[in-house]
């Protein structure tokens, strides 16, 4: 029992994360601090050395050392020992790169006393975060002619605040980023998680990264900073690489040719269905994103235009697959003087005083074609009808000249 007991403490320990609160809330971690570099040479001789190596028989020392660090670290202290009591003036001064910008840090004045200064000497950062030195390169000046014996830099990971482990051997350095950050100093946010802008960890904020939302359709996104401003500050993620046929800066509609299915959750993979439409009977392979209906072609009806509609019949067009019944052939006769006294009118729709089979699709060759009810009939002659009727629709224009009648003879049965 106390084995176990044990056991669970240590695992305990070992889950716990410096960067989460007790309640999984994020909060402000630095990794710990550990030793960066450290030089040694035999008195008296000193040179520009390099981390881990020793002074050569016969090196002198010029008055300038400079350490290559291997990557970008948060210095906390710089210790120095000389040979003999220091030099008169040191000087200490950090770049980011190789041959600089370098920053001056600290900048110590000759020491009292005709030896010189201390023979050792150690320079501390400030803790005020806004002062952090954070550098690449280190250079050490020193006046007069003393040897340096050794030097030793100290000090941790940059991380930003966004983790508590380093590799710091590695080259470049690399941080266990937390807060859903990632790269080397954990200097930018996860593919997944842009919805705000990257920014450091501070004691009183820790600036996690967010994730967009995508409803599940993507697994990357990129931060606009304009619609982050329009939004008011709350959000400014853009979805990319929708998957699962959406679209959108959330992936929160269908894409063409395919509609919302309602009995499924946005975040389904089987939200957005195929529209389905026919191939010959609709317009196009689109369809409403509310209701999957297909835009079809005239005539045609069904959610996905697959049949003809009331009134028509299926044809052999792939053009017009569905065409308008036509009207039952209907008997009529009439007198030439009926319907107008122009003879052109009269002769080009060849009417004779006999009876006429008339069809509406093809009647006077579909220049003048009326359909009509029949409100009463009378007698006009042995073998003669007057029919009074009211026109109800125009399906064709006629020649000029040609007026609808109200009432015309019809042959009696």
């Amino acid at each position: 029992m106390p084995v176990t007991f044990a056991l669970l403490l240590l695992l305990g320990q070992a889950t716990a994360d410096p960067c989460y609160d007790p309640q999984g809330r994020p909060q402000f971690c630095l990794p710990p601090v550990t030793q960066l570099a450290a030089v040694a040479a035999s008195c008296p001789q000193a040179c520009a050395l390099s981390p881990g190596n020793h002074l050569g028989p016969g090196e002198t020392c010029n008055g300038s050392l400079t350490l290559a660090l291997g990557g970008s670290f948060l210095l906390t202290s710089v210790s120095l020992r000389f040979c003999t009591p220091g030099p008169p003036a040191l000087i200490l001064s950090a770049a980011w790169a190789s041959g600089g910008p370098w920053r001056l840090l600290w900048h110590r004045p000759a020491w009292p006393g005709a030896l010189g200064g201390p023979e050792s000497v150690t320079f501390h950062s400030t803790p005020d975060p806004k002062a952090t030195v954070v550098a690449s390169h280190l250079r050490v000046e020193f006046g007069g002619q003393a040897g340096l014996a050794a030097a030793g830099l100290r000090g941790r990971c940059q991380c930003h605040g966004h983790a508590a482990r380093c590799a710091a051997r590695a080259r470049p350095p690399r941080c266990h980023c937390r807060h859903h950050t990632t790269g080397p100093g954990c200097e930018s946010c996860r593919p997944s998680h842009r919805d705000w802008p990257w920014r450091p960890a501070t004691p009183r904020h820790p600036h996690p990264c967010l994730p967009c939302s995508c409803n599940q359709h993507a697994r990357r996104c990129r931060f606009n900073s304009e619609l982050f401003r329009l939004s008011g500050g709350r959000s400014g993620g853009v979805c990319e690489r929708c998957r699962h046929h959406t679209a959108g800066r959330h992936c929160h509609y269908c894409q063409p040719g395919f509609w919302r299915d309602p009995s499924q959750p946005m975040s389904s993979r089987r939200a957005c269905r195929a529209c389905q439409c026919h191939p010959i009977g609709a317009t196009g392979g689109t369809c409403n994103q509310t209701s999957g209906q297909c835009t079809c072609k005239l005539g045609v009806t069904g959610l996905t235009c697959n049949r003809c509609g009331p009134g028509y019949q299926q044809s052999r067009s792939p053009r017009m697959p569905c065409q308008r019944i036509p009207e039952a052939t209907t008997t009529l006769a009439t007198t030439p003087g009926a319907y107008s006294s122009d003879p052109q009118c009269q002769n080009y729709c060849n009417m004779s005083d006999t009876r006429v089979y008339m069809s509406l699709r093809r009647y006077c060759q579909q220049d003048y074609v009326l359909r009509a009810q029949v409100l009463a009939s009378e007698a006009a002659g042995p073998a003669w009808r007057r029919l009074a009727v009211r026109q109800q629709e125009e399906l064709a224009g006629g020649c000029r000249g040609v007026r609808a009648p109200t009432s015309s003879p019809r042959p009696e049965h």
